[in-house]
């Protein structure tokens, strides 16, 4: 308890001599502006290209289950123990290979979205940079990367750095 009081009491110290000792601060919200940069909605696209028959697959195999649990639900209350044993069988080893499919699907997406989209990261950080040493800027951090209690709009500038980034980087001139 004593802790947490020492803490606020600092929170609220920084918070207020802040402005005593701010210099230009800026924010940039870079998952946004790598997924609405020209650049990284065609990688988006692409990756959406791949992901889309796995996807299908995923959602055949799920219907299956669907179907297979429906035939369980049904059969426990008519059918013979041997037909019932021969479903849960079934029902066991779809749920398995789909669970199997998607713990592989989602870690080859996720590596896959890192491959696609990490050259587009690393210049929006550029840009983002850039602008800042051409604006005065003190500091230029990532919007989402901490908590923060207030972001005035004259801080925000992921709009621009999106704008910014698609004039430097257009699509179609060999950043693809």
């Amino acid at each position: 308890m004593k802790r947490r009081v020492l803490l606020v009491l600092l929170v609220v110290s920084i918070v207020a001599g802040g402005p005593l000792f701010a210099g230009k601060i800026g924010f940039v919200d870079a998952r946004r502006a790598v997924s609405e940069v020209d650049e990284g909605q065609v990688k988006l696209k692409q990756l959406d290209g791949w992901a889309g028959p796995q996807r299908e697959e995923l959602l055949e195999l799920s219907a299956r289950l669907g179907e297979i649990q429906g035939q369980v639900a049904k059969q426990s209350a008519v059918g013979s123990e041997e037909s019932i044993v021969r479903l849960r069988d079934e029902e066991t080893r779809l749920r398995r290979a789909f669970e199997d499919k998607k713990l592989k699907f989602d870690r080859e997406l996720n590596a896959k979205t890192d491959e696609f989209l990490a050259d587009v990261a690393v210049k929006v950080g550029t840009v983002a940079s850039d602008y800042g040493k051409a604006n005065g800027f003190d500091a230029i951090f990532m919007k989402n990367a901490q908590p923060l209690i207030y972001i005035s709009d004259q801080s925000e500038l992921t709009d621009t750095v999106i704008r910014l980034y698609n004039v430097r980087f257009p699509v179609g001139s060999g950043a693809e």
